[in-house]
């Protein structure tokens, strides 16, 4: 039976400003030594393609820093959320001219021409709603940023783009995942990030795909049309710490950790903790650092839990869970130390009571496990 020769394709989903959790996948990606010898993309992903067929890592950070809201939509500066409104109802969505520049000046048509790797993306045409799967012969010279625009104009939020008497819109109508250009192009392996951009995914491709390393995102990467710096950085890291965990250097699902750091089950009890107590996921956990920092956070909790021993006191689940939402709805949860009260209080109560404990039941189980969860750490620990 002949081999096939191994081709890993990468593939770039689309979701506009979420695209730079893909810049910190690509990074994560050379870090582990990983080939890429094709690349797609749909929307920001196209854009992403033809960096990543240009190699250069740096060069794509510094596009990244470049892009605000009002460096890539035509939008005043420091537009506002309800600007987009406006500008769809009124002007029917915003331009993309300063793309289009931005593009001009980062993209190097011969470079990717030239790159060595299959490359492809997609977009939608709405004069006859023709999906176009466009590889590099598909499109003429001098016109790659032209469809890339094209790519990602996300209609109805922008305006369709124009080539040639041809209006053209957001290749997530199309296919915004587009794996199937991948296998049809002959690629064996298959490294896909999912943005959760506004699309189509066919999930019958995922599946043919033999092997495929699939790659998105437990926490939210904001509102796709709004551009931020500090976010960016921060999606960054985390398509770099994901991709890791993919690869299996890392683990945990909402936090980070060295491989090994805990055992499966402690792993598990960990990572819930972690998220409850807004732990900094930016960070590849240590066993001994993130204990130190759990102990910090413990002590400097228990020193002002003025509403703990209220919630101890409430004698069912559901009446601290009413608890709980009544005091998320007076803060922010971001701030609030609700949801850590209510894991001390369970911790407490299971300490004292056992398996007679109404947070040692199956409602709790099922009602809070994550609450449960993080608890379950806490005594294991000796921590409260």
């Amino acid at each position: 039976m002949e081999m096939k020769t191994k081709k890993t394709a990468f593939v770039l989903g689309g979701g506009g400003s979420r695209g730079a959790y893909e810049i910190g996948v690509w990074q994560a990606l050379r870090e582990l030594g990983i080939r890429i010898d094709m690349v797609y993309g749909t929307s920001v992903g196209a854009i992403n393609a033809a960096m990543v067929a240009q190699g250069d890592l740096e060069l794509t950070a510094s596009l990244w820093k470049e892009m605000e809201t009002d460096t890539v939509f035509e939008m005043d500066r420091d537009s506002k959320p309800t600007a987009y409104v406006k500008e769809i109802v009124v002007n029917k969505g915003a331009g993309t001219g300063p793309l289009r520049k931005l593009l001009e000046r980062y993209v190097d048509e011969e470079k990717v021409r030239n790159s060595g790797m299959d490359f492809g993306i997609t977009t939608f045409s709405t004069g006859d709603l023709g999906k176009h799967f466009l590889r590099l012969r598909d499109i003429p010279q001098g016109k790659l940023n032209d469809f890339i625009t094209a790519s990602a104009s996300a209609f109805p939020a922008l305006h369709a783009y124009e080539i040639d008497g041809v209006n053209y819109i957001d290749g997530g109508y199309a296919d915004v995942l587009p794996v199937g250009m991948a296998l049809e192009d002959g690629a064996t392996d298959v490294i896909a990030v999912d943005l959760g951009g506004y699309g189509i995914v066919n999930k019958d491709n995922l599946e043919k795909a033999e092997h495929l390393v699939y790659i998105k995102s437990s926490e939210d990467l904001g509102f796709q049309l709004l551009f931020d710096r500090e976010n960016t950085v921060r999606i960054m890291r985390l398509g770099y710490l994901d991709c890791m965990k993919a690869y299996g250097v890392a683990e945990g699902k909402y936090m980070t950790f060295a491989k090994g750091a805990f055992d499966r089950n402690t792993l598990k009890m960990a990572d819930d903790l972690g998220e409850t107590f807004r732990m900094d996921s930016q960070i590849i956990y240590t066993e001994p650092v993130f204990m130190e920092r759990i102990r910090e956070i413990v002590a400097e909790d228990l020193t002002s839990a003025d509403k703990l021993s209220k919630l101890v006191s409430l004698k069912s689940i559901r009446e601290m869970i009413a608890f709980v939402e009544e005091e998320k709805l007076k803060d922010d949860i971001r701030d609030t130390k609700a949801e850590k009260l209510f894991c001390y209080a369970a911790a407490q109560d299971i300490r004292k009571n056992g398996q007679k404990s109404i947070f040692s039941t199956r409602t709790a189980a099922r009602l809070i496990p994550k609450i449960i969860n993080s608890a379950k750490f806490l005594i294991k620990y000796d921590l409260i």
